[in-house]
């Protein structure tokens, strides 16, 4: 690569990267619920996915409220006549609010949107009675189901676990995991369900596997449940079959990924992932296991990365920067980058972590908060200046990114003796 390449890849990576870092530390307005849901979040994967020892689960449990029992409902969310699992984008938080609010009087917990599965986690104090268990989280699936679909046109499938005490919780996690596998017609399943139609259903490893395998090659969410299954199955298993089987699974995952797109391939290291699964034991394989599997089928860029290679992000930087002073709309730059404006839409959103009024508004902001540092121009002259037609949305837009109105900003730099 020329020099003069290398400066322009360096000038592309630092406008989208200190763009980015202005609106990742704005001023977003989080309150309590908010950390909340940070926290739920990790104790959700902690425990299903990563272990949590006796002290720390105490400690989540005493943190956010929880009852001493509980079940898990693990919800599958998609897009109408759709079974791809990166269909569509959603906003995490907006839809973990979303369904605390909807269960605002049950004591529940949830767990991070991964791919597109979340795990909720249903607490009490005593046990519940099967039917009684049963009752409760086919009338949670549902109430769930209508308030999702009516407020983001998404359709959900569900499976219900076993209740069991916190502390041993996991149990309850891999049977509403089996659930999503075996429910055929059914949208939502209880794990009592499982009892007839695991009598009539004989396990076959090597036919799993293969399924597995293509499962992750074609990137469905059914790969999750053929792991889940395996899993299952190796559990009984001494840790050295154990060691050996998870290792081939990931392994054949990884491979099977690479088959269509070496872009996507995420590294593994083989033999530090074998050295790795000689210190752990037990169900802490199993939770290893886990762990890895999701890391390497995880296939959505995480939202603080860009793809600094995408051209569409290329051609929308020129056109950002050239053109942010301008009355320009979502349908203007799709028509200078010639694809969409859905398309256009859903491809800056996955490839940026953001939208285009989010980068839009930020790179105004950004360039009005250089002329009102560097320059003696007034606050209305500047927010003409950046795009904006009415100083008071301006001084919203600014106030919202910022934490100050730009009267505020100008003030905080000590500039306000050379605006007067």
């Amino acid at each position: 690569m020329s020099l003069d390449n290398h400066k322009a890849l360096a000038e592309h990576r630092e406008f989208w990267d200190s763009l980015q870092m202005e609106m990742l530390t704005s001023n977003k307005d989080f309150d309590q619920k908010d950390y909340q849901a940070f926290i739920e979040r990790s104790f959700m994967f902690s425990i299903f996915f990563r272990g949590c020892t006796v002290l720390e689960t105490a400690g989540f449990l005493k943190a956010l409220g929880l009852k001493k029992n509980g079940y898990v409902i693990l919800i599958e969310l998609l897009e109408a006549n759709k079974n791809n699992i990166a269909s569509f984008t959603i906003d995490e938080l907006s839809l973990h609010l979303y369904i605390k609010k909807v269960l605002y009087d049950k004591t529940c917990t949830l767990g991070p949107l991964l791919t597109n599965r979340m795990c909720i986690l249903i607490s009490h104090d005593d046990i519940l009675p099967e039917t009684a268990l049963k009752e409760e989280g086919l009338a949670i699936c549902s109430e769930l189901a209508q308030a999702i679909e009516k407020n983001y046109n998404l359709k959900i499938t569900a499976g219900i676990g076993s209740m069991h005490s916190l502390y041993s919780i996991y149990p309850s996690f891999t049977e509403a995991l089996a659930c999503l596998y075996y429910k055929g017609e059914e949208p939502y399943v209880h794990y009592t369900d499982l009892k007839r139609v695991e009598s009539n259903t004989q396990f076959d490893y090597l036919i799993t596997v293969k399924h597995f395998i293509e499962a992750v090659r074609l990137r469905k969410t059914d790969a999750y449940d053929y792991f889940g299954l395996l899993m299952d199955w190796i559990r009984p298993f001494s840790d050295a079959t154990k060691r050996s089987k998870i290792l081939e699974l990931l392994v054949l995952a990884h491979h099977s990924i690479s088959l269509d797109d070496q872009d996507d391939q995420k590294p593994l290291d083989y033999i530090g992932v074998a050295a790795d699964l000689l210190s752990y034991d037990g169900n802490q394989l199993i939770d290893y296991g886990y762990q890895l599997f999701i890391y390497i089928t995880r296939y959505e860029k995480p939202q603080n990365s860009i793809d600094y290679s995408n051209h569409i992000v290329k051609a929308t930087r020129e056109y950002l920067e050239n053109h942010y002073s301008d009355d320009i709309s979502l349908e203007d730059i799709a028509e200078q980058v010639n694809i969409s404006p859905q398309y256009f839409s859903k491809l800056i959103k996955k490839t940026t972590g953001f939208n285009f009024i989010d980068w839009l508004s930020m790179l105004r902001v950004k360039k009005a908060k250089e002329l009102l540092t560097n320059s003696n121009l007034t606050v209305k002259e500047v927010c003409f200046m950046v795009g904006y037609k009415d100083p008071n949305y301006f001084s919203r837009i600014f106030k919202k990114r910022i934490g100050l109105t730009p009267s505020e900003y100008v003030k905080a730099n000590s500039f306000i003796s050379n605006k007067s």
